[in-house]
């Protein structure tokens, strides 16, 4: 066997390919007698990587170590020098990975200090991504001396980054506060308050060439608090003075943070009570979902309190409203209530009735389950049927008969039993809309129910129940937060539009009208809560978050834009700017150039554009397109006689084309009529740039053969004081068919004065000098 040629190259990869089959078809031992059946070779990183793995997974530690010394050694010495270093480093930690994977701390102390080593010299590859290593993460949680290595090799790498230079003192924190967790782990309490402390002097003596920020400061809060409860104030005040220039709604947010980190610090000191005052504030959702709640820390203070009512409730409206995105730790407590007999309060039945709304709401609460082999007994019938209920779109039915059962028995006229099962049955066709109807209402009367599932519910029933106009004309719904009425008027829309399709066109005008009505009335309700959240700073949970004010005035701006009512333009213009102030983001100022457009407004419309197109660069815009507002700001600039700065905006409309990988072949027919206007109005003051334009694209105006083409052509070429193209292409405009893609469709008889003047200039301008009086 020995005289055999090693298997390397193409034929290993084959060979590990089938070797990596037989492990999974047949077991190890299979796969162990294939991998000893001959000389093998790896003459690549990947292919070193791939053959130890196989070799560890046969059973074989031995052979795999061999790989990482001989072939690595031999590789080592088949690269260019210039790539030595990268590929020792990439080494070092695939033989770092299987000595964690086979525990053995010498090894991984050996390979940490060669990693270590390398970090010192200089590095000409991404040192970031192996700061970031996963693996790092792993070896943290490790022995006290491996994890404390770990930590000064990492930062290692990270002072080694160039790139780092400003975050020098963010690096320097993190290594203390990396070590401060460990060694907290560990019980060694003294080691770890004085590591914290450190950490917090790194942040706090940075120079003023660092950059460190609020977000820095509740991250280190978060990572020491319970270390250093006795020192909140530390965190406190550079927060309070890194945002006191603020808005009020951001400065909102920032108290919400801090007011976590004192309810840690407070239960941290064995003060449980006073932990749970203060999340009043603390639980306030910063999401604009309503997650990001604090109920990690909430729900389990509530639970040793002994309030346990208050935390089935809290466990209920955190799977009540957030579905497939709650708290795996909620599962697990409605998971352990009911396995408690003496505690028969509703609220555990109901959160698996609410669960199964969705088949993947069901399935992520199933999913955070513990496992069934963890549990000390055996699970009560629903349990059981939760952990059996695997194609959860099939038995939802059954798991929810079963909740609804469970629920009835231990509160029979719960509302929240009716209201749950009125949805579900009227969406399984077990009651008609008018049933459902009647008890959504008595449900949302006897639970003062505000939210806007509730309210969604209520109105699709009305329409099922009375048709889409009457529904509409019902006195709009009250909501009892921001985050419930942006939902709802985000919601019904949909449901309008489908239940409209059959309607008279009379009746679907107004249907349009009341839905308008309808959600200027939320979004404004939903406003109004948040603001006065803001003033005080107290109020509904959802409430806070400084995102969700944003779009709520971004939606009721747009709304207010579509009345064309000219008090509204201005507000709309106010909301924004809000907006702006709360949470940026690039739909605030393409809102004001669109009002500014609707107002003829010339010199706003082109500061609009220069703040919308400046933010869309440095943050990004999904859905910014050029080709929609370039042709307003030309027009505007052109009624300012700026027209010179049109060529800025021409510069940059190709530069996007450019960017994007859009051949002039590929434009869209927006895109080549806006070419066109924009050459129409720089025909009289920079002819040269106007025509230069109509050469580059005249290849697919010809192919396009639009009638807005056309006449922007003709128009183009009156203005330059080119009468014969003027009159050609103004009378292929009247044998050129409008389609849906053509912007308007121009008056035939305009067209024809157009060319009978042009023609007119043509004969005068051709006649010799004696002919002049004729």
């Amino acid at each position: 066997m020995n005289n055999l040629k090693a298997l390397t190259g193409i034929a290993l990869d084959q060979f590990m390919d089938r070797v990596d089959a037989e492990r999974q078809e047949h077991d190890a031992d299979t796969a162990l007698a294939s991998l000893r059946a001959q000389p093998l070779k790896a003459d690549s990183l990947d292919a070193i990587d791939r053959l130890h793995v196989l070799w560890v997974n046969a059973g074989d530690a031995h052979a795999a170590k061999a790989v990482l010394e001989q072939d690595a050694a031999a590789l080592l010495l088949t690269v260019p020098s210039a790539q030595q270093p990268e590929l020792s480093m990439n080494l070092a930690f695939l033989r770092l990975r299987l000595a964690n994977y086979l525990n053995e701390d010498s090894a991984m102390l050996e390979q940490l200090e060669a990693l270590a080593a390398m970090a010192t010299q200089t590095l000409d590859f991404d040192v970031e991504h192996y700061r970031q290593h996963r693996l790092f993460d792993e070896l943290e949680c490790g022995s006290l001396e491996v994890a404390l290595q770990t930590i000064e090799v990492r930062h290692r790498l990270a002072t080694a980054n160039p790139d780092r230079v400003a975050v020098q003192a963010w690096d320097l924190a993190d290594r203390h506060q990396r070590r401060a967790g460990v060694l907290a782990a560990y019980e060694q309490h003294e080691q770890a308050r004085e590591a914290a402390l450190h950490a917090v002097t790194a942040l706090r003596t940075a120079g003023a060439d660092q950059d460190v920020d609020a977000a820095d400061w509740v991250w280190l809060g978060n990572a020491l608090i319970e270390i250093i409860p006795l020192r909140l104030a530390m965190f406190e005040q550079p927060i309070t003075q890194l945002t006191a220039h603020l808005p009020l709604p951001q400065q909102r947010e920032w108290e919400v943070q801090m007011a976590r980190l004192a309810a840690r610090s407070k239960y941290a000191q064995g003060e449980l009570a006073q932990a749970l005052e203060i999340c009043a504030v603390a639980t306030l959702s910063l999401d604009c979902e309503g997650g990001h709640n604090f109920i990690h820390c909430h729900l389990p203070w509530l639970m040793e309190s002994g309030q346990i009512d208050a935390a089935g409730q809290r466990a209920f409206h955190d799977v009540y409203e957030l579905g497939s995105e709650l708290w795996p730790g909620t599962v697990r407590l409605v998971h352990e209530r009911l396995q408690d007999p003496e505690d028969q309060r509703v609220w555990w039945p109901l959160c698996v009735m609410r669960a199964c709304a969705r088949p993947e709401a069901l399935h992520a609460f199933i999913e955070a389950l513990p496992p069934l082999d963890t549990c000390s007994t055996a699970p009560c019938p629903l349990l059981a049927t939760l952990y059996q209920a695997t194609d959860t779109a099939q038995r939802l039915n059954e798991v929810f008969a079963l909740a609804r059962a469970e629920a009835q028995r231990r509160a029979p006229d719960h509302y929240w039993i009716k209201r749950l099962a009125a949805v579900h049955d009227g969406e399984a066709g077990i009651i008609d809309a008018p049933a459902q109807l009647a008890l959504l209402l008595e449900a949302a009367h006897a639970g003062n129910l505000q939210d806007n599932r509730t309210a969604f519910s209520l109105f699709t029933a009305r329409v099922h129940a009375l048709g889409v106009i009457a529904a509409l004309r019902h006195p709009a719904p009250i909501f009892i937060c921001g985050l419930h009425a942006y939902n709802y008027a985000g919601h019904i829309d949909n449901l309008i539009e489908e239940q409209s399709k059959g309607l008279p066109a009379t009746e679907r005008q107004e249907a349009k009208a009341l839905l308008a009505n309808a959600q200027i009335h939320a979004y404004e309700q939903g406003l109004a809560h948040m603001e006065r959240y803001f003033a005080s700073g107290t109020g509904h949970p959802f409430n806070a978050c400084t995102h969700l004010y944003s779009m709520l005035c971004n939606n009721l701006a747009i709304q207010y834009q579509c009345a064309h009512e000219p008090s509204l333009q201005e507000r709309a213009i106010n909301l924004h700017q809000r907006g702006i102030q709360a949470s940026p983001f690039a739909e605030h100022y393409d809102g004001i150039l669109r009002v500014y457009r609707d107002q003829n407004n010339h010199s706003a419309i082109v500061e609009a554009a220069e703040q919308l197109w400046h933010y869309a660069l440095e943050f990004g815009y999904g859905r910014h397109e050029l080709d929609q507002y370039i042709c307003d700001v030309a027009y505007a600039l052109l009624t300012l006689n700026r027209s010179g700065e049109i060529l800025i905006w021409i510069e940059r409309l190709l530069k996007c084309q450019e960017a994007q990988g859009i051949s002039d072949q590929q434009l869209t027919a927006n895109g080549l009529i806006s070419r066109m206007v924009l050459a129409r109005y720089l025909a009289h003051s920079h002819p040269d740039n106007a025509y230069a334009l109509w050469q580059r694209y005249a290849p697919q105006v010809e192919t396009a053969n639009m009638l807005t083409l056309m006449v922007q052509a003709a128009s183009m070429f009156e203005r330059l004081g080119r009468r014969a193209e003027a009159i050609e292409y103004y009378q292929r405009a009247l044998l050129t068919r409008s389609t849906e893609a053509d912007w308007a469709n121009p008056d035939a008889s305009a067209i024809k004065k157009s060319i009978a003047e042009l023609q007119r200039a043509e004969r005068a301008a051709n006649k010799s000098w004696w002919q002049i009086w004729k």
